[in-house]
């Protein structure tokens, strides 16, 4: 029975497997020309391809584009998930945010703060900015983020060109499959010496312990309703591990509580698992035609200071060579002129050129964005006093456009990341504990990063914007004034410039405020009314008319 089931389950995987190499075979020829073009040394599409080779960059005579993705890569690693800043809280949803209790604030920001420790003492921050390079040049990139005893977290960032995506047909990644090199030792010390393959046990045996097999991981959402198919202990992310050559027997079938794949991707749309778009397949039109321009003005150049020359016949005949510093032998009767002479008179427009070149590197750099980004890396140095309000007020337009890339950075890569980060902190319970008073309370993230908070910022705009026209009219028509709702505006101006909440009232604690407010107002001016009438009665009881009281003599009336 255990033979059948593994041979199901075997045959599941390679049409899971079949299926994601299929997709990734119609970007394969794409992905190879982006990184022979602009970056050779990212990307691996063998798992036996070696890159330490030093002609990898030979093709690369202009590194503009190569440049403009490492601003590209710092920019967002500064701007969304900065190691030096906080980029991300916690809080409660809804109405629970305002009527907190300051025990559960506390809580908060204390798993919080622990949250920021464990990134940091793990590989994640490294993970991340490796990620951003994949995301800038193919659109698409991946790792696995699983428990870790030592870190409690661990990455795993995978080459593009070495893993395949799955998605569940409505544009969610669902799936990772990924081929890998392990030694002898490796597999042995991983899953035990009784799970391998005969051959692994030989060359254990043999001490051939760094000999490398190849092996093959698959990460997959369970099918529903199908407890059997690539389940462990009924957990909803399944995880095997086979070697290559023994596809029916497993190495490891377990599985993961809470979602390991983290792929983001930069454009992504319904029944294509990965991104159409990326600011390398942008520019990559522009920088293949750079490499042609600048070995046009090389050799425009060369020419012009080392032109191809003519002289009297070689011992082996005339030939023409029309290459700088070459020599076209020619008969002597044939020569209008002695001596050696250029063939011809070479006047390159080099400034045409140099100007052509400019107008290239200029679109790559928008293609990736790079004076926006490097206001963000700027903000990693201690002495920059860039804020999301300047960097809203010069890039508003390229903050909109980015939107969507933000957004899709948010549930495909910092939720997971969050998500699985405090799953795993609470199996090795370093979480604070929780107070009784959160019990039930829904937890939200909110993302306050530089570009978070400049995204926001646009929006101040709008809101000063009518604020300010809504004072201008009120000179003309006053009665306008009672159409602002100050205390909404002061709120929405408040998230939007990432204000902390504590700093606000509650709605509840402002009615609380102002009635009090209100009370000891009525209060003053009843007693400020009384004091004349008071006033009034002494001077009357004191006065008399004729000898008669005042008071009486009223009376009498």
């Amino acid at each position: 029975m255990a033979a059948k089931r593994d041979e199901m389950l075997a045959k599941t995987l390679r049409n899971r497997r079949d299926a994601m190499n299929q997709e990734f075979n119609y970007w394969q020829g794409h992905f190879r020309e982006l990184r022979d073009v602009i970056q050779p040394s990212r990307g691996r599409f063998e798992i036996s391809e070696r890159r330490g080779d030093s002609s990898i960059n030979r093709r690369i005579l202009d590194d503009t584009a190569k440049m403009a993705l490492r601003t590209l890569r710092a920019g967002l690693m500064s701007g969304v998930t900065s190691p030096s800043r906080p980029w991300f809280r916690l809080g409660l949803r809804g109405s629970e945010a305002d009527s907190a209790v300051y025990e559960v604030k506390e809580w908060l920001q204390e798993a919080q703060r622990r949250m920021y420790e464990v990134m940091r003492g793990s590989n994640v921050y490294r993970m991340l900015d490796g990620l951003y390079g994949d995301l800038g040049l193919y659109g698409t990139g991946s790792s696995l983020i699983v428990q870790d005893f030592e870190d409690v977290i661990r990455a795993h960032k995978q080459q593009v060109g070495l893993f395949r995506l799955g998605d569940d047909g409505s544009g969610r990644i669902t799936g990772l499959y990924r081929e890998m090199k392990m030694s002898v030792r490796g597999i042995v010390e991983t899953w035990g010496l009784d799970n391998v393959s005969d051959q692994v046990r030989r060359d254990w045996d043999q001490g051939s312990y760094y000999q490398t097999h190849d092996i093959c991981h698959m990460v997959d959402k369970r099918a529903d309703g199908d407890p059997e198919a690539m389940t462990s202990a009924r957990r909803p992310w399944a995880s095997v591990y086979w070697e290559k050559s023994k596809e029916s027997e497993f190495l490891h079938i377990g599985g993961h509580r809470v979602r390991p794949i983290l792929a983001p991707r930069w454009e992504a749309i319904d029944g294509e698992a990965w991104s159409v778009s990326s600011p390398g397949m942008d520019a990559l039109g522009d920088a293949a035609s750079l490499q042609t321009l600048q070995e046009q003005k090389a050799i425009a150049i060369q020419k012009m200071h080392n032109p191809p020359l003519q002289g009297g016949p070689m011992a082996a005949g005339s030939f023409f060579k029309n290459v700088p510093g070459g020599l076209t032998a020619m008969a002597a009767s044939d020569l209008n002129a002695g001596g050696l002479r250029p063939v011809y008179e070479v006047r390159p427009d080099i400034q045409g050129l140099l100007l052509d070149i400019q107008e290239t590197q200029r679109r790559i750099d928008v293609a990736f964005y790079k004076d926006l980004f490097q206001m963000t890396a700027t903000a990693l140095d201690g002495r920059s006093q860039i804020t999301a309000r300047e960097i809203a007020e010069r890039h508003e337009e390229k903050l909109m456009a980015l939107g969507p890339v933000l957004e899709s950075l948010d549930h495909e890569l910092l939720q997971p990341l969050i998500e699985a980060t405090w799953a795993y902190m609470q199996e090795a319970d370093i979480m604070p504990e929780a107070p009784d008073a959160v019990a039930g309370m829904p937890i939200k993230v909110e993302y306050i990063s530089l570009l978070a908070q400049a995204q926001k910022a646009i929006g101040v705009g709008a809101i000063e914007r009518t604020i300010g026209f809504a004072g201008t009219l009120a000179q003309v028509s006053p009665e306008v004034l009672d159409m602002l709702d100050g205390d909404k505006a002061l709120r929405e101006f408040a998230d939007y410039v990432g204000g902390p909440p504590s700093i606000l009232h509650s709605p509840e604690e402002l009615e609380k405020r102002r009635k009090a407010k209100a009370d000891a107002a009525a209060q003053a001016q009843a007693v400020e009314a009384a004091e004349p009438m008071a006033g009034a009665a002494k001077l009357l009881s004191e006065a008399n008319l004729n000898g008669i009281d005042a008071l009486q003599r009223g009376s009498a009336l």
